[in-house]
């Protein structure tokens, strides 16, 4: 099948990635990038570079989309995957504790280690 290649940059979408009893479902979708269609991506390949590049400011500062590219692969290669959902709903709540409480997650989060250093009994189970 030939995929057709775009020419419009400002065709920008978010992906509709549903998870079903079969896993991933992306719709069936076809590459949305020239690079795409050159590099013969799947449905899937396409929506998940489409997702990363989705905000245009890291597809144009080659060292911030390297540094993301090395963070997604260091998660996956550590974590489940219901542990890197974990961690994205953390990092999103820490954007909401930054706008409504004015604090940082870093701050907050070194103001633990070093309670429980100084009350180890404290120390949550896990």
């Amino acid at each position: 099948m030939l995929r057709p290649r775009f020419e419009d940059e400002d065709e920008v979408y978010i992906p509709e990635i549903e998870v079903d009893e079969t896993g991933f479902n992306v719709h069936d979708r076809i590459p949305h990038s020239n690079a795409g269609v050159a590099l013969g991506w799947s449905a899937l390949e396409q929506q998940m570079f489409d997702m990363l590049l989705l905000n245009r400011f890291a597809a144009d500062d080659q060292e911030l989309l390297d540094e993301t590219a090395r963070t997604i692969s260091r998660l996956v290669e550590t974590f489940e995957a219901h542990e890197i959902a974990r961690i994205m709903a953390v990092a999103m709540m820490s954007f909401q504790l930054a706008a409504a409480e004015d604090k940082s997650f870093e701050d907050e989060y070194n103001k633990y280690r070093d309670y429980i250093k100084k009350h180890p009994e404290d120390l949550e189970e896990i």
